[in-house]
C-alpha cells in the first residue's frame, strides 16, 4: 500500500490527545459508577468504536493507495529553433509599435503554445549567433527575447544561408550527443531582404535532412522609413528617406522547399496562431518512454467505514446509559 503523505506529529498529537481526554473520561466514568452503583463494562465497547473512527479518519486524511496498475508513459516533443532576424530594416514602423516590438509580443504565445518542447534562439543580420541554446525553459527564453535587439548585431545586412546552416549544425549537435532525432523545425522571422550568396545550398541540405522551416513575414508591402535611432530615419546619398518594404519571395520558396509554410503579420493580418497550429500538427517524436506505477487513492473506503461506526457509535449510546 502506497500514502499520499506519511502520518507525521499532526496525527500523533491528535492520537495523543484522544487518548488523555479518554483517560480523563474513563477516570469520569469509572466515579460516577461508583456512586450510582452501576457498572462500566460496556464502557470499553465505546472505546474501540471511537478509537476505530478516529483511526479510519487518519488512514483516510492520508490518502491510501493500493490495487495499482503498470502504465506507459511518453515523453513526446519536437525541436524548435526561432531564427530572428534582427537586421535594422526590424526596426521599422510601419507595424506599431515597430516590427521587432511586434514579433516579441506575439511570440510569447508561441512559447507558451510549445511548453513541452525543446526551443533554441538564433539571432542574425549578416552573421548569426546562437542567443539561447536548446531550453525547456520557456521563461529564461522569453527574458532573453526581450533583450534581442538589432544592436546585438554588428554587421548590417541579412543572410537567411548563415543562420540556417547555424540551426542545421545546432540540430545536428544535440544528435551527436545522443538525443534522439525528434521532430525539427525552424521558425524563420523576418522582413524578407535576404542577401546571402550560399541560402539555396543550405535549403538542399535541409530538404535532405527533413527539417522543416516555417517562416513569418514581418512588414508591410507599402514599407516605410528606417528609424536611425536618434528620432530621425536613414536617408539616403541624394536625402531621400530608405524605405524597406516586406520581401515575400524568398520566405515562401524556402518554407515550401523544406515542407512548411509562409505565414505573416501586417497591418490587417496577424498569422500567429495559424502558425502555431500548423506546428502543433506535426506529431511529435517520442523522446523517452517509462512504465510508472499508478496507484489510486482509496482514502473514500476508509471515510466510509468511520462514518459507519460513528453511526454505530451514536446508536450505542442510549444502551450504555441504561447499563
Amino acid at each position: 500500500m502506497n500514502w499520499f503523505s506519511q502520518a507525521g506529529t499532526y496525527e500523533f498529537w491528535i492520537a495523543g490527545i484522544f487518548l488523555v481526554l479518554y483517560l480523563a473520561f474513563f477516570v469520569r466514568t469509572r466515579i460516577m459508577a461508583s456512586r450510582l452503583g452501576t457498572r462500566t463494562n460496556l464502557f470499553w465497547v465505546k472505546f474501540f468504536l471511537r478509537a476505530s473512527f478516529l483511526t479510519l479518519m487518519i488512514i483516510s486524511l492520508l490518502g491510501p493507495s493500493f490495487g495499482g496498475m503498470k502504465k506507459e508513459v511518453k515523453a513526446v516533443g519536437k525541436d524548435i529553433i526561432i531564427a530572428l532576424d534582427l537586421s535594422r530594416s526590424v526596426n521599422c514602423e510601419d507595424i506599431q509599435p515597430s516590427r521587432l516590438e511586434k514579433v516579441k509580443f506575439e511570440f510569447k504565445k508561441v512559447l507558451d503554445a510549445f511548453a513541452a518542447d525543446r526551443i533554441a534562439l538564433v539571432v542574425f543580420g549578416a552573421e548569426p549567433f546562437l542567443y539561447c541554446p536548446f531550453t525547456f525553459d520557456k521563461n529564461a527564453l522569453q527574458l532573453l527575447m526581450e533583450t534581442a535587439s538589432s544592436r546585438a548585431i554588428p554587421s548590417e545586412g541579412t543572410d537567411f544561408g548563415k543562420a540556417l546552416e547555424l540551426s542545421r549544425l545546432k540540430f545536428k549537435e544535440i544528435a551527436g550527443k545522443g538525443a534522439k532525432i525528434s521532430s525539427r523545425i525552424i521558425i524563420l522571422v523576418s522582413d524578407g531582404e535576404d542577401f546571402g550568396e550560399d541560402t539555396d545550398d543550405v535549403v538542399s541540405e535541409l530538404e535532405k535532412e527533413g527539417i522543416r522551416v516555417f517562416s513569418l513575414g514581418v512588414g508591410t508591402r507599402e514599407g516605410g522609413p528606417l528609424p536611425d535611432g536618434n528620432g530621425g530615419f536613414i536617408a539616403d546619398d541624394e536625402g531621400n528617406q530608405v524605405e524597406v518594404r516586406l520581401q515575400t519571395e524568398d520566405l515562401k520558396s524556402i518554407s515550401s522547399r523544406t515542407g512548411g509554410r509562409y505565414f505573416e503579420i501586417n497591418r490587417d493580418k496577424n498569422d500567429v496562431q495559424s502558425l502555431i497550429e500548423a506546428i502543433q500538427n506535426i506529431e511529435g517524436e517520442v523522446w523517452d518512454v517509462q512504465v510508472v506505477d499508478i496507484g489510486a487513492n482509496k482514502y473514500f473506503y476508509f471515510l466510509f467505514f468511520g462514518l459507519v461506526v460513528l453511526l454505530l457509535d451514536m446508536l450505542f449510546t442510549i444502551n450504555l446509559m441504561r447499563v
